[in-house]
This record gives C-alpha cells, sequence and structure tokens, in this order.
C-alpha cells in the first residue's frame, strides 16, 4: 500500500505541474466560498494519465467543511484547505493552496462522489489565452488575476474540450 500511495503521489505532483492554472493570492475568499461536497467519509483514487483509476485507495478519512474549506483530521489529505465555487450545476472550480501559490482544478460532484480535473492550460489555444488575458510564465504555467477571468477560462477550457475531460482523481463517500 505505501509503494501504491507514493505512486499516486508523484503521479499527483506531475498532474499538478503540468500547465496548471494559479494565481498568487486565493480567488476564491470565504464569501465566495461554496459548499459542494457533502461532508462524511471518504477514500480517494488518482487516476493515471490513461484515465485508469489506481488499484484501490490511496487515502481514506472524514473529510470536514470548517471556515469554508474542505479539511481532514486523517493524514495526508490530498486537498487540504481546499474551498469550491460552483461554475455551473454540479461543476465547481477548486482552489487548492500549495507551497508554490494556489492551484485550480475542476470537480464534477455526484451523488455519493466527486471527481476531479487539473486543467492544462496548454489544451487552450494561444489566441484563446490572450482573448482571456492569460500569458504563459517563465515555467509554463498560466497565471490568473481575478475569479472573473478565472471562471470565464474554466468555462470556455470546459467548453473547448467538449466532455473530454482527463479524470484525475475520484472521491468515493464511504459514509
Amino acid at each position: 500500500m505505501r509503494a501504491l500511495f507514493k505512486a499516486a503521489a508523484a503521479a499527483l505532483i506531475a498532474l499538478a505541474a503540468a500547465g496548471c492554472f494559479y494565481s498568487e493570492r486565493e480567488l476564491i475568499g470565504f464569501w465566495r466560498a461554496d459548499r459542494g461536497l457533502p461532508p462524511g467519509e471518504y477514500t480517494h483514487a488518482p487516476f493515471s494519465v490513461e484515465g485508469v483509476e489506481w488499484g484501490g485507495y490511496t487515502w481514506r478519512g472524514e473529510i470536514r467543511y470548517s471556515g469554508r474549506r474542505y479539511v481532514s483530521d486523517a493524514e495526508n489529505f490530498p486537498h487540504q484547505g481546499a474551498r469550491l465555487r460552483r461554475l455551473s450545476g454540479d461543476i465547481y472550480l477548486a482552489q487548492l493552496p500549495r507551497d508554490d501559490g494556489i492551484g485550480y482544478g475542476v470537480m464534477f460532484i455526484y451523488p455519493q462522489m466527486a471527481t476531479y480535473h487539473m486543467p492544462d492550460c496548454h489544451r487552450l489555444p494561444d489566441p484563446t489565452l490572450d482573448e482571456k488575458g492569460i500569458s504563459l510564465d517563465e515555467e509554463g504555467f498560466c497565471r490568473i488575476d481575478d475569479l472573473d477571468q478565472l471562471e470565464d477560462v474554466m468555462r470556455t477550457y470546459l467548453d473547448e474540450l467538449d466532455g473530454e475531460v482527463r479524470i484525475d482523481g475520484i472521491y468515493r463517500r464511504v459514509r
């Protein structure tokens, strides 16, 4: 199980570094956060870059909603301190605190489970990035400056992919 956890952690780090959208400060603040994922006990399993779920799960624990953030006392919760904001229907923006800034993903909420995707800004054509006011930094990441810009670019990103969104992980509710 430990080897599986290490492999999954390496995969998550690689996905997080793949041309992600980021900001220097939190764009989803306390009053703009939404409660999308119901609190409860969950398992978490990342998916491979080929879209295949890792065998078994790599994390299990209780997820609480506190201070409009998702937190857990269970060790190695992959998304400690995340905030969600409804984009439309059951699709949410996920704000993920990181050591080097704030990352953004997309979460799809279903009954008893949720899947997430870490967007790769390189999937958007340069003219679209220019139109949205987004430029690549020296490391190839896409900086987002405000929440309106984030919501706009994520809607465009999902439209551009037209349902061909890679799933990077899944949370299943145990109870």
